[in-house]
This record gives C-alpha cells, sequence and structure tokens, in this order.
C-alpha cells in the first residue's frame, strides 16, 4: 500500500484530505504541526509521498520540506500554500496552490508516485 504523510495543522481539511487519500487507496499518516512531521520522518516509516502546508503553528512548512530533503532524498514533496506569489526556491519541490478541492491534489500526488495510474 501507498503511504503519504500529510502535514496540515488545520483540522477539517486534515480530516477531510485524510478520507479521500485513504478512499484512493493510500495509507495517509497524520501530522498536525512540523514538529510532529519531522518525527515522523526521522522514524524511517516507510513513505512514498510528502504533503505540506507551508502555514504551520509551530515551524515553517519549507523547514519540514528542508528536513524531508536531507532524511528522505529522493522522496516527492508537495508544498501546498495560498500564497502564489511565493513559489518553492527547491526544484524539486513540487507546488500545489490553494485553495483546491480535496480530489485535486490526490490526482496529483499519484501522478507523481504512479504516473501509469492517472
Amino acid at each position: 500500500m501507498r503511504s503519504i504523510l500529510l502535514t496540515e495543522d488545520e483540522f477539517l481539511i486534515r480530516t477531510v484530505m485524510v478520507e479521500t487519500f485513504t478512499q484512493a487507496g493510500y495509507n495517509c499518516v497524520e501530522a498536525p504541526t512540523g514538529a510532529a512531521a519531522m518525527k515522523i520522518l526521522e522514524s524511517g516509516q516507510p513513505l512514498n509521498a510528502i504533503v505540506v502546508d507551508i502555514g504551520l503553528p509551530d515551524m515553517s512548512g519549507d523547514d519540514v520540506i528542508a528536513a524531508a530533503h536531507r532524511l528522505r532524498p529522493g522522496i516527492p514533496i508537495i508544498r501546498c500554500s495560498g500564497d502564489r506569489g511565493n513559489p518553492s526556491a527547491n526544484s524539486s519541490v513540487h507546488v500545489f496552490d490553494k485553495p483546491y478541492l480535496p480530489i485535486e491534489l490526490c490526482r496529483f500526488v499519484t501522478a507523481l508516485v504512479d504516473p501509469r495510474v492517472v
């Protein structure tokens, strides 16, 4: 089963995204804070993709992304932000603009993880 780390602090958004990814066949690992995401990244738990909201309450999502690159090189990382004027400085990070429909993000992740499915 494909596994995704979803780092999102807003409970309702996270809940809907977990349901959407689960219905699409993912094991969705939730992280409501940057610190929680860091623990999961450091644990070595198998992951196929990482979705990170930039506006986290305890740290920048970009800090989580930097750690993900260091700890999980080569894994697809999707940076979600409502600030369309602030693209990622790292070309290996995929940017997904808010607002979005949950199924759109799920399809985007699936295209990165398993392009044969989409």
